[in-house]
């Protein structure tokens, strides 16, 4: 890693340090003890659902792989493929954006298969997930409408009332769909920026093409929903089982679980500090208290980062002992 990586980290690092503590720190004092009380009042069980859940998913998501490399004539072992995906999740929480290529590289240096028809899997997974994180979105926006309305009324709108604000942003967000939509035709321009979206949006239809045209596509399409019921199971659980957070429902739930996702993009290490602070303002919009929002956040944060450490880690052991062995077994 050379200096100016390890300063970009080092900066994302020290942004989401800094997030974490605007959002402790912007409570008033005396009721930042009842942020540690919550936090406390997440029973066992609910932890290690919610730590079983998120590891699920990453066993799902290994054995999906699997399904997109078939087609290749590539059948690597189901275990160091789940293995190459732990590993990756360890390696995002430390080096944002890095997971998807220490993966494929895993998987190559285990099985041989070429990176770049890796990398062509990974992308195909990256559309259908911003496909279901599409859906996801779809439906606790449809069904919180007062929280979107009440998020928005923060944002500093110049002019006009929360609901004409609101409004105006829901129309502008359409408008700039509807442009996408519209720079996907224009494959003949000059311009490299339409050319990106065009080329993006392409992608997005390859990849539904390439899944629907599969020949395990059920499998495929079951574990994209496990996946995602996972990811929402691993924090309805805590969302449920916690003071202040019990009355939530789910499509509230859905409503707080994008608003975290959001958070997760920001490009800090394992999203410390984005994902409490966008927990927290999605359960503010629902009318939680904003410590409640923080007590969940840190709790779930806390319980899939352990999560993603300790199976991370192990896969990382088991792999480099099978890159051994195979170094062994090679002829001198």
């Amino acid at each position: 890693m050379n200096w100016k990586k390890a300063l970009t980290l080092s900066l994302f690092f020290a942004i989401g340090v800094f997030l974490f503590w605007k959002t402790i720190t912007i409570i008033p004092e005396d009721e930042r003890p009842r942020i540690w009380e919550d936090m406390l009042s997440a029973p066992i069980w609910a932890i290690m659902m919610s730590f079983i859940m998120g590891f699920l998913a990453i066993v799902s998501r290994g054995l999906r792989w699997l399904l997109l490399l078939e087609p290749m004539g590539y059948s690597p072992s189901g275990f160091r493929s789940v293995c190459a995906v732990a590993f990756g999740y360890l390696s995002n929480t430390f080096v944002p954006r890095s997971g998807e290529i220490v993966r494929c590289a895993t998987l190559n240096s285990t099985d041989d298969i070429p990176v770049n028809k890796l990398i062509g899997t990974v992308i195909t997974e990256r559309v259908v997930d911003f496909i279901m994180l599409f859906l996801f979105m779809s439906v606790a926006l449809l069904t919180n409408l007062d929280a979107v309305i009440r998020l928005l009324s923060k944002i500093p709108f110049p002019g006009g009332s929360v609901f004409q604000n609101s409004m105006i942003a829901f129309v502008l967000i359409l408008l700039l769909i509807l442009i996408v939509f519209i720079m996907k035709r224009i494959n003949r321009s000059d311009n490299p920026l339409q050319k990106k979206i065009a080329h993006f949006l392409s992608g997005i239809g390859q990849g539904i093409k390439s899944v629907l045209s599969m020949k395990n596509r059920t499998a495929f399409i079951i574990h994209t929903f496990f996946i995602w019921i996972m990811y929402f199971l691993m924090s309805y659980g805590l969302y449920k089982s916690m003071n202040g957070s019990s009355g939530i429902d789910i499509f509230e739930s859905i409503w707080v679980m994008v608003s975290g996702g959001f958070g997760m993009v920001f490009p800090s290490p394992g999203g410390i500090g984005s994902y409490q602070l966008a927990v927290a303002l999605g359960f503010e919009s629902l009318e939680y208290k904003y410590t409640v929002g923080v007590s969940v956040g840190n709790v779930v944060w806390l319980t899939q980062t352990i999560m993603i450490i300790i199976s991370g880690a192990l896969a990382y052991i088991y792999l480099s002992a099978y890159r051994f062995s195979l170094k062994k077994s090679k002829p001198e």
